[in-house]
Order: C-alpha cells, then sequence, then structure tokens
C-alpha cells in the first residue's frame, strides 16, 4: 500500500545518497577526501568555538554568584564543622578576578564563526572518508603492533 511505497521510495532516495557519496570520494580522489576533511575539521571547530563561548559566559557568572555567596558567609557568624570559610573572602577575591578576565576574553570573541554546510551526499561521502581512514589506521596499528610482536 501507501506507506510501503513510501518506505520503499525513501530507502531508494536513501541509497541514492549513499551511492552519491561514494561516488564523490571514488571520482574525487585525494582532492575530494581533502576538501570532505577540512570541511568536517571546520564544522567541529566551529562548535567547539560556540561551546567555548557559552563555557565562557557561564563560567564568569557562576563565579560571580559564588564570589558573593562566599562574602555573604564570610560576613556571618562561624559554625562548627564548616572548614575553610577563613578563606571564604580570599576565594571571593581570586573568583572575581577570574570572572573579570573571562568577561575581557568574551568581549574579545564576539560573534559567531561561519561554519561549511554538507550536503547529504557529502555528509555520506565525509563518513565514507573518516571510515576509511579509521580503517586505515587501525590496519597500520595492527601492522606495526604485528612487526614488533614478530621482532621480540
Amino acid at each position: 500500500g501507501e506507506v510501503a511505497e513510501a518506505t520503499t521510495g525513501a530507502v531508494q532516495e536513501r541509497m541514492d545518497t549513499a551511492k552519491g557519496g561514494k561516488q564523490m570520494v571514488d571520482e574525487g580522489g585525494q582532492p575530494a577526501r581533502a576538501a570532505l576533511l577540512a570541511k568536517g575539521d571546520a564544522k567541529d571547530a566551529v562548535g567547539t568555538d560556540k561551546e567555548a563561548n557559552r563555557l565562557i559566559s557561564l563560567g564568569a557568572e557562576r563565579l560571580e554568584t559564588a564570589a558573593k555567596k562566599l562574602r555573604e558567609a564570610a560576613g556571618m557568624p562561624d559554625v562548627e564543622g564548616i572548614q575553610g570559610k577563613e578563606k571564604f573572602a580570599l576565594w571571593a577575591d581570586s573568583y572575581e578576578k577570574r570572572a573579570a578576565a573571562y568577561k575581557q576574553a568574551g568581549a574579545l570573541l564576539t560573534g559567531e564563526l561561519e561554519g561549511p554546510v554538507f550536503s547529504d551526499v557529502e555528509t555520506d561521502a565525509l563518513r565514507l572518508v573518516l571510515a576509511q581512514e579509521g580503517y586505515e589506521w587501525a590496519y597500520e596499528k595492527g601492522a606495526s603492533a604485528a612487526g614488533a610482536a614478530a621482532k621480540s
């Protein structure tokens, strides 16, 4: 019925995309591999940059909050069993300085980097290249381990 036709169509489309990825790698050779790996690394780098900026902002916020709470607690009477209270003000100072440094870093890192966009075919081609690279790496590791074992 309709569901079977839709499923068959989706499977065929997926197979065509995979074939396109393999064709891109096979026909494009080393230049295609290099471009796909470069785009993959660029996409990863942009994602890491975005996460780093988020963490810089979050770090500054959390350090400021902790410093405020440490100062408040430092001004209250001591409680038996609470250790390190004599360091609360010192910690608060260092946290505020670090938060200020984070804010300066964040101010230097404004805007988001533009990253590459992948077509479905490119995505499959990159997966193929990464799988081949992983296989080659594993094969080389295995061969070098086998060679080392044979020498011992």
